[in-house]
């Protein structure tokens, strides 16, 4: 009788064992939150917010957000929508959120101002110019399985005024899921050399230092550097910053010549040649005139810099 008892209440423990192992997996099981999910179609689901459910993975929830934007499922939502659905799923913390984004084919500005650009040649409007268009029409979002394509449907330009305005469909005049009607500005422009890398005093502006951009030509003033063979061989007077336009005022000829150097100074014309060593009184670039000594008859002259130590003598 002792042996029974004692056989009864091991299946007893063995059993709420079982009871508590179970209890154990089950209060382990828990769904897996999609905190980024991007949806596809034209609803919500249950599984673009939980994985591994259970079941009604494909429940529609709502509508989702439009192409291109997205909306955020706190914690306080996410737990009604897990109670409502008798899910066991309890948020972590208040900041427990779902962001649902939903897909989309963008068309960006770049491609929108391509497709003005040509229609615009195609109604004889050429040269250089720069479009200027509002910044609600700087993309153009669509449906994740449109194509990222657009028609220019109608133009009409003001060539006086510099306004133009388009009619636009997407993907395609035959298909117009978006449909614009645009208004902007044309704006003439010229292009005008700058320096890719800030240039110091002293550095002496080459070639490969100098790229060419496009500027509007209202914004051209006749101080402006047009020509970038003007700049080689320059030094900037100050800092020439990378990117910007250049002046006239903002370069100088490199000091080649320094005071104190010797040089070899030669007078040529048809009747004569002559070379003779003087000394520089002053710093001196090339092209510019400086006052020399000659070393022999210790005698001061003006002579202009033709190279890094020859001077001619300057005549009048």
């Amino acid at each position: 009788m002792k042996q029974q008892k004692q056989r009864i209440m091991i299946l007893v423990i063995l059993f709420g064992a079982l009871l508590i192992c179970m209890g154990v997996a089950s209060s382990s099981f828990a769904l897996g939150l999609k905190e980024q999910s991007i949806i596809t179609d034209d609803t919500i689901k249950l599984g673009d917010i939980f994985y591994d459910l259970p079941r009604d993975e494909e429940r529609v929830l709502g509508r989702a957000p439009q192409p291109g934007e997205e909306i955020i499922l706190n914690a306080r939502t996410l737990f009604r929508i897990a109670s409502a659905l008798d899910l066991p799923w309890r948020p972590n913390d208040v900041m427990t959120q779902v962001v649902l984004r939903r897909e989309a084919t963008i068309i960006d500005y770049d491609k929108i101002k391509e497709a003005i650009h040509s229609a615009l040649n195609d109604s004889d409007i050429h040269g250089e110019y720069e479009l200027s268009i509002p910044a609600r029409y700087h993309k153009i979002v669509l449906p994740s399985d449109a194509p990222a394509s657009l028609d220019i449907t109608r133009i009409k330009v003001d060539a006086e005024r510099q306004n133009f305005s388009v009619s636009l469909a997407a993907p395609s005049a035959a298909d117009p899921i978006r449909q614009f009607q645009i208004e902007g500005k044309l704006f003439s422009v010229i292009k005008v050399p700058v320096v890719t890398e800030n240039i110091e005093y002293g550095r002496v502006i080459k070639d490969s230092d100098i790229e060419m951009i496009a500027i509007r030509e209202r914004n051209f003033s006749k101080d402006m550097v047009a020509d970038p063979q003007k700049l080689v061989g320059m030094t900037a007077r100050r800092v020439i910053v990378a990117g910007r336009p250049v002046k006239d005022s903002d370069i100088v000829a490199p000091k080649i010549i320094e005071r104190g150097q010797l040089l070899t100074l030669s007078l040529k014309n048809s009747l004569m040649d002559i070379t003779t060593l003087v000394k520089a009184l002053e710093n001196g670039a090339k092209g510019d005139t400086i006052r020399v000594l000659n070393t022999s008859s210790n005698q001061t002259l003006q002579a202009i810099v033709i190279g890094n130590n020859e001077a001619q003598l300057a005549t009048y």
